[in-house]
Formats: structure tokens, C-alpha cells, sequence
């Protein structure tokens, strides 16, 4: 009898063993795997313009995505206009460009998050700079990474960033008080 005992005990324990084996194995080739790859979203900018913002003429806008904003908030409108690549040195990653129309109520614009950007850079060149706010440097913003008990929730496929244009200057307004309400000409890069 005890040997039948110790024959199903041995098979018990070879079963264990394997079964053990098995979700080593799993537990290990999870492990083993690559990391997940973090999906950069979008910047979504929403420029809304006040009537009247540039005398009747096209408001020529410059978005920069830079390392450091020192530079950027340091420099002078002229040198920003004329080159910006040389003002800005190895601290610009990217530049873009628009033209907002003085019949533009919106006009949105999209870029690639670039890992490297800290800040954004946003330079319009107005007809007349008197007292006019014609430059502003905002952190690059963060996507809010859901808390661990909303595992069904993922972060933002885009980052909204609204700005004022007016006759006084630029301004950055909070997303949630951005006015989307309006048709808008579409400018994707």
C-alpha cells in the first residue's frame, strides 16, 4: 500500500513540477519581452483671432519646438524674423509657419510630439510691435497618465494648446475655455 502511495505521489509531484515549469516559463518569456513603446500624441493648436487683430493685414505666425526657452525669451523680435535657426542654435528642434487672415476667426494646426521639445515657442509678427505681446514660451504640456485603478482609461491622443490672437498680443488660454465652436481653416503638418 505505501508503495502506491509514494507511486501517485511521485506522479502528483512530476505534474506539479511541470505545471511549476510551465508558468516559469510564461512568467519569464513576459519578462523577457520589449517594452512597451509610449505613443507620442499630437499637439493640437487652436489659434482664435479677435477682429481687426493686425491692422487688416495677414498676421504671419511662427511656432519653434525648442529644448530651452532661453534663448527664445532673450532675443529680439528682428533677429527672431530674420533667422531664426541661427538666433536659436542647437536649442531649435523644429519651426514652422502660418498665415492667420484677417477673416479667420480659427485656425487650427497640428505637430508630432518630439521627444526632445521642453518648451514651444510662439512668435507673431505684427505690423506694429508697440506694447504688443508678440512672443510666448509654454512648457511643453504633459499628457495626464490615468490613476492605476483606471486601467480601461489611455492618455490623450492629442494635447490641446489655445491661444489668443489679438490686437494686443498672444495669449495662452486654458483648453477647457477654448472657443471650437466656429468653423476653421485646417492646417496640418
Amino acid at each position: 500500500m505505501k508503495t502506491r502511495y509514494f507511486a501517485i505521489n511521485k506522479k502528483i509531484m512530476t505534474w506539479l513540477s511541470e505545471i511549476l515549469l510551465f508558468f516559469i516559463l510564461i512568467t519569464l518569456t513576459g519578462c523577457s519581452s520589449s517594452p512597451k513603446q509610449e505613443k507620442l500624441p499630437l499637439y493640437k493648436f487652436i489659434f482664435t483671432a479677435t477682429k481687426n487683430v493686425n491692422d487688416s493685414a495677414p498676421l504671419k505666425i511662427n511656432i519653434v519646438l525648442l529644448k530651452s526657452n532661453i534663448e527664445f525669451m532673450s532675443a529680439d523680435f528682428f533677429s527672431l524674423q530674420a533667422n531664426v535657426q541661427t538666433v536659436l542654435g542647437d536649442k531649435l528642434i523644429n519651426a514652422e509657419q502660418f498665415f492667420l487672415l484677417p477673416s479667420q476667426h480659427q485656425y487650427f494646426w497640428s505637430e508630432k510630439k518630439i521627444p526632445k521639445a521642453s518648451y514651444i515657442g510662439i512668435f507673431a509678427e505684427y505690423k506694429q510691435l508697440n506694447g504688443k505681446k508678440w512672443r510666448i514660451a509654454l512648457p511643453v504640456p504633459v499628457p495626464e497618465q490615468p490613476s492605476f485603478y483606471e486601467f480601461w482609461a489611455s492618455p490623450p491622443d492629442e494635447l490641446m494648446i489655445c491661444i489668443q490672437v489679438t490686437d494686443k498680443g498672444l495669449n495662452s488660454i486654458k483648453a477647457n475655455k477654448c472657443d471650437t465652436g466656429y468653423a476653421a481653416d485646417e492646417g496640418t503638418t
